[in-house]
């Protein structure tokens, strides 16, 4: 548990002029989640959720919403001059957060054309468990898993036999791993959830992609 924090900000005699306003739907949305979390977690008890999510529900004020968090969040000294709550006002809009997503997971296919499979390796160590970041980093690195053992095994089959063949299929799989590559980092960019057609015929997951 963290210090106790008073609904006061820590002032008996001031109480902000923001702690008086409505509540939105959004905001005790975000709260109930944030103690899903929390009791996910295992950083609160049953009973101790119970009774919380009930002050969150029958909420209207922010003063009410704040006292659902009594002793349990401890406020930083600028959202206290605010009278601004952390645990139900996201310091990051959610557009902004899902942009960054994006990015990371366009950046997490691209990576390969520079680090090959080092590179979704990368990306996928560093992103967060279950975001989508982290899905389509996995779904780069098992794409580069797959043309990588194809190249080798065709330059291994070609340096045996010595035909020509093995040299112009090694040319048409480089193409289509530059295309490839390039359009899932586009995708990705883009946030689809597109599907490589190679993995269509190779169902091989080194790294989970859901």
């Amino acid at each position: 548990m963290l210090e106790p924090m008073s609904s006061s900000y820590g002032n008996p005699s001031y109480e902000h002029p923001s702690l008086k306003m409505y509540v939105t739907p959004e905001q005790r949305g975000r709260a109930e989640q944030w103690l899903q979390e929390a009791y996910a977690d295992g950083r609160i008890s049953e009973d101790e959720f119970d009774r919380r999510i009930g002050q969150v529900i029958s909420s209207t004020t922010r003063k009410d919403l704040n006292e659902a968090f009594f002793g349990l969040v401890q406020v930083p000294m600028g959202s206290k001059a605010l009278g601004v709550h952390p645990a139900y006002q996201p310091m990051i809009r959610p557009e902004a957060r899902q942009q960054a997503g994006r990015g990371v997971a366009g950046l997490a296919h691209l990576s390969a054309l520079f680090m090959l499979i080092f590179g979704p390796a990368l990306f996928y160590a560093l992103s967060p468990t279950g975001s989508y970041a982290r899905r389509e980093a996995a779904k780069a690195f098992n794409f580069q898993l797959i043309s990588g053992v194809s190249f080798i095994t065709v330059m291994i089959l070609g340096g045996i036999t010595e035909l020509d063949v093995f040299g112009v299929l090694f040319a048409l799989m480089f193409v289509g791993w530059l295309v490839l590559t390039i359009v899932g980092g586009a995708k990705a960019l883009q946030g689809e959830e597109w599907r490589n057609p190679v993995k269509s015929v190779l169902k091989i997951e080194a790294l989970p992609e859901k």
